[in-house]
């Protein structure tokens, strides 16, 4: 997957303030025009997922734990640069006897976590094993090309919050060692997800392991 900031033709609502979230995906904020013939929908955009202050709790927070990171040159994967990471864990992560209360930020990352297993996995019984989340900052010289992420270090799902800003997140047939295909048509196309300032994205299926 890879980020643009090119104009791309969705009909797009104005964002609204609001200190009310939205559980809903919105298919207008997922441009299909160009996708292959193949693709099975499996990218929702939830916009204004989060609250003006669920949104400056998760930015604090992240900011705190950043401050004494420096940009990194580079990552293991070559697919990023210019970037600093952090581990977002939850009291509960860290201490599975924690008994205090949940602070803001870990509140809407639980949140996030009951609204994907509804999504993806509807009948599953028991939690989903969650991976701890990170927080990712891309300086305005860094880069961030196209990649499918690593099972291990990303789990079956790759969901995001935008914090920041909104950008373009654009799906591209992987080729190569990621998949097999049946012909060359199942390579042609892509798929442009708009993502407005606190939205979330969810990738599951074709569109997290062969995009």
């Amino acid at each position: 997957m890879s980020f643009s900031r090119a104009a791309s033709r969705f009909r797009y609502v104005p964002r609204r303030s609001s200190t009310t979230a939205s559980c809903t995906p919105n298919p207008d904020y997922v441009n299909l025009a160009n996708a292959p013939l193949n693709y099975d929908n499996s990218a929702v955009v939830y916009p204004g997922y989060i609250s003006e202050e669920e949104g400056q709790s998760l930015v604090k927070e992240v900011s705190k734990r950043l401050k004494r990171r420096r940009f990194e040159d580079g990552h293991w994967d070559s697919v990023i640069s210019k970037y600093r990471e952090i581990e977002l864990a939850t009291p509960v992560e860290v201490d599975s006897d924690s008994t205090i209360d949940f602070p803001q930020y870990a509140q809407t990352i639980q949140r996030t976590r009951d609204l994907l297993q509804s999504y993806v996995y509807p009948q599953s019984r028991s939690p989903i094993p969650w991976l701890p989340c990170h927080a990712i900052d891309l300086s305005k010289n860094g880069s961030l090309d196209a990649h499918v992420d690593s099972v291990k270090f990303s789990g079956g799902i790759v969901a995001g919050i935008s914090l920041l800003s909104d950008s373009i997140m654009r799906l591209r047939p992987a080729k190569g060692e990621w998949i097999d295909n049946d012909s060359d048509e199942s390579l042609d196309g892509h798929v442009d997800l708009y993502l407005p300032k606190l939205s979330l994205y969810c990738l599951h299926g074709m569109s997290r392991f062969h995009y």
